[in-house]
């Protein structure tokens, strides 16, 4: 596998990962405001195609601030395409990433060969009623506790109240059982030393969605989008049934026993249906 850092015009430096061999597909990790955690699903895809994986601006091992826009993330990844020498390639992108994708593909129609939209939320917040209900039911007793560590304000959190709260949530983004701790646990140990939450990204890009309405970003997009979404996942996939009728190209899978992150729950079967989508 190599690193590299990737300078972008503003100054801002992104750290890159790239394994495999063949036709390159990227990589978007969700959040907004986290890190790059996709390394398990790079590792199910790189004996086919060239994965590159990154930590989105300000996020992670990356660098760069000033205000957090979905224009400005698209242009982010396609100057990581031109840096790296690609003259096209598919995008794979989850949760936050997924929308990302999307967006990428409607302003580079030319560049985008294909997309894999995992455990997207949608346009607009219509999943997040049904969300917050189904994490708050999985939190059962644990449920005060995750409340009395999201009344602190993330400045003032300690290092290890950032990463209760994040297990508390994350277990419930998986299928419910006894290896959702776990499978959280795991997701947490992706963290590069030091990383933290970048609050900031996470609220300018979630609230610049607003901006332009998913749906018609969507109907710009012309290569094939292969969506996947776990039965498990807290947030309904059915929330993406208006985007599902935005694409012109588009098929849509869902896994059951899998929830928010399927490729850790079902890894054969969202190999399969990746590679397939992006052949």
């Amino acid at each position: 596998m190599m690193n590299a850092m990737v300078r972008l015009r503003d100054g801002a430096s992104l750290w890159t990962a790239a394994s495999g061999t063949g036709p390159p597909v990227v990589c978007l990790h969700g959040g907004p405001g986290l890190w790059d955690f996709l390394a398990p699903l790079a590792a199910l895809l790189d004996g086919t195609f060239t994965v590159v994986r990154f930590d989105q601006r300000g996020c992670g091992r990356s660098t760069g601030g000033g205000r957090f826009t979905i224009a400005q993330a698209v242009d982010d990844l396609d100057q990581v395409r031109v840096a790296l020498g690609f003259d096209r390639w598919a995008v794979v992108g989850h949760s936050w990433g997924a929308e990302l994708a999307l967006r990428y593909a409607a302003r580079h129609t030319d560049r985008a060969a294909a997309v894999a939209y995992i455990a997207g939320v949608g346009a607009g917040n219509g999943y997040r009623d049904a969300y917050v209900a189904c994490r708050d039911r999985r939190l059962g007793p644990d449920r005060e506790r995750w409340a009395e560590l999201s009344a602190i304000p993330w400045s003032d959190r300690a290092p290890e109240e950032d990463r209760e709260w994040c297990l508390l949530q994350w277990r419930t983004d998986f299928s419910p059982g006894p290896d959702a701790a776990g499978r959280a646990r795991a997701l947490w140990d992706t963290r590069p030393p030091g990383a933290a939450v970048n609050v900031t990204a996470n609220r300018e890009l979630w609230a610049d969605r607003g901006t332009e309405d998913l749906c018609l970003a969507a109907a710009r997009v012309t290569c094939p989008v292969t969506m996947i979404f776990g039965a498990d996942d807290p947030r309904p996939w059915a929330a993406n049934d208006s985007l599902f009728a935005a694409l012109r190209d588009a098929r849509r899978v869902v896994f059951e026993r899998a929830g928010h992150a399927p490729w850790t729950e079902r890894p054969a079967d969202t190999r399969h249906v990746i590679i397939g989508a992006l052949a």
